[in-house]
Formats: C-alpha cells, sequence, structure tokens
C-alpha cells in the first residue's frame, strides 16, 4: 500500500526540511585565500626561528662535544668507551646541527610561503584552509533544512539503538518493501504517508504474557477478545505520521538545541535519535 501526502502536509514539510541535500560552496574567496597566506607567513616565520634555534643549540653541543674529546685526549689514562654514552646524544646532535645549518642557509621565505600556500590548500585537517571550509560548511548546515534522509537516518538509529529498550511496534504486512531493513523500512513507510503505532514494550509483553498463560480465557478455548485489546489499547503510547513527525522537528528546535544542532551537523548519536522518536511518539520525553 502506497500513501499520498495532503496538500497541507506537503506545504508544512517544505517548511520543515527539504527532499534533496543542498551542497555548500566551499571554494577559497580571495579574503580566504589572504587569511591562508597570514596564516602561512606566521607558520613560515615560527619554522625559521625554529631553525636559528637549533643551529644556536647544535654549536653548543659542538662545543661541549670538543670539550669532551679534548678531556679524553689530555687525560690517556681514561678508556674512550667510557665517555662514549656520554657523547652518542651530543654526536647525533651535531650531525643534525649540519642539516639544520644548510637549510637555514639556504632558506627562502617567499618560496617557502608559497610552498607552504599550496600544501596548505591540499593539505588536512589542521590548516587553515580546512578551517574556513569547515567553518563554511557548519554555517551552512546550521541553517539548512532537514533532509528525508536526515529524518530516515534518526529513525534507523532509535529503532536499533537508541529506543529499543522501551518500544514495541506492530508492523503493516508489507513493511518490507518500503526499505532495505525493519527500520529504514518504517521510516520510509511513515515518510510516504504512512502511521505506525508504539505500545509501551514492556507493558505491551505483560498482555500477552497473560493472554498466554490464560489470564483472558473465558471457558476452555475461548478468550476474551474484548478485554485483552482493551487492555494493549491501554499499552498504546502514541501513532507516528507525517504530523508528529514536524511536531517533533518543532519541539527539538524550541527544547533541545544541542540535540537539533547535533542533528543539523550529522553528529547526533543515539540518545538524541532516542529523543527525537520519544517526541514523534508522545511530544515529550519520558524514557531514560
Amino acid at each position: 500500500m502506497k500513501f499520498i501526502i495532503t496538500e497541507n502536509q506537503y506545504k508544512r514539510l517544505g517548511k520543515q526540511y527539504i527532499t534533496e541535500s543542498e551542497e555548500p560552496d566551499l571554494t577559497l574567496t580571495p579574503e580566504d585565500m589572504e587569511k591562508v597566506r597570514e596564516y602561512v607567513i606566521e607558520q613560515v616565520k615560527g619554522h625559521y626561528e625554529w631553525l636559528k634555534k637549533q643551529v644556536e643549540e647544535g654549536e653548543e653541543h659542538a662545543e661541549f662535544l670538543e670539550k669532551i674529546k679534548s678531556h679524553i685526549k689530555n687525560n690517556p689514562d681514561i678508556p674512550e668507551k667510557y665517555f662514549d654514552y656520554m657523547i652518542k646524544d651530543y654526536k647525533s646532535k651535531v650531525k643534525q646541527h649540519e642539516k639544520y645549518k644548510k637549510n637555514l642557509e639556504d632558506f627562502d621565505f617567499e618560496k617557502s610561503v608559497e610552498d607552504g600556500i599550496k600544501s596548505d590548500i591540499q593539505g588536512g585537517a589542521y590548516t587553515m584552509s580546512y578551517r574556513i571550509r569547515y567553518d563554511k560548511w557548519k554555517e551552512h548546515a546550521l541553517n539548512r533544512k532537514l533532509t528525508k534522509d536526515d529524518i530516515i537516518d534518526l529513525f534507523i538509529t532509535s529503532l536499533e539503538g537508541g529506543s529499543n529498550y522501551w518500544y514495541h511496534i506492530d508492523l503493516p504486512k508489507d513493511i518490507r518493501s518500503y526499505g532495505q531493513s525493519i527500520s529504514e523500512a518504517v521510516g520510509n513507510y511513515i515518510m510516504e504517508g504512512g502511521t505506525i503505532t508504539f505500545y509501551d514494550d514492556d507493558e505491551y509483553e505483560r498482555v500477552i504474557d497473560d493472554k498466554e498463560s490464560g489470564e483472558y480465557t473465558i471457558q476452555g478455548d475461548v478468550v476474551d477478545e474484548k478485554s485483552f485489546l482493551e487492555d494493549i489499547e491501554e499499552t498504546k503510547l502514541g501513532e507516528v505520521n507525517l504530523d508528529r513527525i514536524l511536531e517533533a522537528i518543532t519541539i527539538i528546535k524550541e527544547k533541545y538545541p544541542r540535540i537539533w544542532e547535533n542533528i543539523l551537523l550529522e553528529n547526533d548519536d543515539a540518545g538524541d535519535a532516542d529523543v527525537f522518536l520519544q517526541l514523534c511518539v508522545m511530544g515529550e520525553v519520558v524514557y531514560g
């Protein structure tokens, strides 16, 4: 069975979320490039000062090493191997010092800046380019509308982990035609206009156990279906449809801004998804 979304639902839907994801423009503007250049210049300056310090320390190490060698030479009774453990580290530092000294002598500030800019643009998470692009993406994300996939993902996360400690649902016979997994199918089923009823899991199971133990048996094999169905109805928590989803989104935005931000940034977890589902089902957070 396929459902038809009403015109009113469609209008509300457009205000709450969009069906296709909008990709933000992460192109670096001239102003962005100037920020990258300024950042790289500071990095190059820092590297130059670091090189100078390494060369200075290397010269100190070289002087100290010469003093040790001179001491050994002037004291022939002292085995040279006695000082091996002392000079091994200094020898390594002196060797490195020559490399730093050469790098300092050949240091080309402008070339280093230009190379640094290229590297920054192509680099990873610790570059200025990445920070600028991330800020653009975050600003876009925090001001975007939800996509259908966002909502389906929330159903998947809640039904498969975040909320499975409190709910029971009776699934339509054709539910598997709506998705590869049951949780995905439930999300699609609702988004396409269907309604799913949710029950309190513990209470629902208690009523079922009572029926199996004969609690509703009147005589012989005759079961008091009316009382049984009434008790099942008592375990009902609510029905979820498109309208309830839209109401839940409004509540999350107003009362749970942190969760709303997590959802927009695609950083939501099982706890956030649980809150979403509870708001869809009951309009408030009851469990957990």
